[in-house]
């Protein structure tokens, strides 16, 4: 019943971040005027709920300055109530008047030069800025090999996720080829180090990188293929640029690739919990979140190893056991182990694993 309502509840999801992105609906230039400007003030309501952004275009540096239009912490209990009660009826409105609006040549360039700026592919190296600060960033590929627990599995588990892992792939080449430092995490972090491949009961796959990567990477992954994989900008409206999800078609999943801040005075990077300060998330989840918010010295993280994750070679973090003691505690062993004899996976009930809440 929750697989079903998830797969229903990402229709309007996946509408969002439709309405989220685009250039047109979602945009006000902050110099438009005459039925344009009377076209953003309509869409206000919607703007509103879809995290509507502010242009400003700079002449000189032929450059974007793009932020948000509104301010989300104040009144928000007021607002969304009255945006959502005028949502259709102004949209339409909006729409109407914005359309009317690229009657105008003018008006149609910049949006057309808006458009391409947003959905560029531009990558800019943030690495010397990294080894400066005493981060030992490198090519993974050439880094010392890490080897597995070799904990068991069921024979054909490494099949688990297998539309996930394809994507995995890409993402890792793509990335690499851009010389962007990045990690596996979390679950999938934990499945390289036990099994050299995915959890059995896993059911999504993680990645780190650092913060200042947020837009590299956002636009390195635009190159995937769109029939294949969807790229869509999660942050939320508290902490921009500090959530990325890449939706596999095919078998309607994700992965998760998380941003990590950095503390070039202590030398530690941060896990960013992105919708930590959500309604819409249970605390039971927060709770859990926060406990992976420990700073992490830069060299439990760098300089990155090779894993094997089910024939993928992905970077594993340098101190791989330590990381993630600081995220999941001393006790990294399994919850369950595969028996072989019964061919089930049996709990082991003295596993603080199950003292967690919401794990059951």
């Amino acid at each position: 019943m929750t697989s079903f309502f998830l797969k229903i509840g990402m229709v309007p999801v996946s509408f969002y971040h439709i309405y989220y992105q685009s250039p047109f609906f979602n945009t006000a230039f902050n110099d438009a005027y005459g039925i344009e400007k009377i076209g953003n003030f309509f869409l206000i309501p919607s703007q509103y709920l879809c995290e509507g952004k502010v242009i400003c275009y700079d002449e000189e540096t032929d450059s974007y300055d793009i932020t948000q239009r509104f301010e989300y912490e104040t009144h928000k209990r007021l607002f969304a109530p009255a945006a959502l009660t005028l949502f259709t009826p102004a949209t339409i409105l909006g729409t109407v008047c914005k359309g009317l609006s690229f009657l105008s040549p003018n008006v149609k360039v910049k949006h057309q030069k808006l458009k391409v700026e947003m959905h560029q592919e531009l990558v800019i190296s943030n690495n010397d800025h990294y080894l400066d600060i005493g981060i030992e960033v490198d090519d993974w590929k050439k880094g010392e090999r890490f080897i597995s627990q070799g904990y068991k599995r069921k024979p054909g588990a490494e099949n688990n996720l297998k539309e996930d892992k394809e994507c995995l792939k890409e993402i890792a080449k793509i990335l690499h080829a851009e010389k962007i430092p990045f990690w596996v995490d979390c679950g999938t972090c934990i499945g390289a180090y036990r099994h050299g491949g995915v959890i059995p009961w896993d059911n999504d796959l993680d990645l780190s990188v650092l913060v200042d990567d947020f837009q590299n990477v956002l636009n390195i992954l635009r190159r995937l293929d769109k029939k294949r994989f969807v790229v869509q900008d999660w942050s939320s409206r508290a902490r921009p640029g500090s959530y990325i999800r890449v939706y596999v078609k095919k078998n309607r999943n994700h992965i998760d690739i998380y941003m990590n801040d950095i503390d070039p005075d202590e030398k530690t990077i941060t896990y960013i919990v992105a919708h930590e300060n959500s309604h819409f998330m249970a605390e039971g989840w927060k709770e859990r979140e926060r406990i992976q918010k420990s700073p992490i010295p830069f060299d439990v993280i760098f300089p990155l190893k090779v894993g094997e994750f089910d024939g993928i070679e992905v970077p594993v973090p340098n101190q791989t056991a330590r990381f993630l003691t600081y995220k999941y505690g001393p006790n990294l062993n399994p919850p369950r182990l595969y028996n072989e004899e019964t061919g089930e996976y049996e709990k082991d009930l003295s596993h603080p694993y199950w003292e967690i809440p919401l794990v059951h």
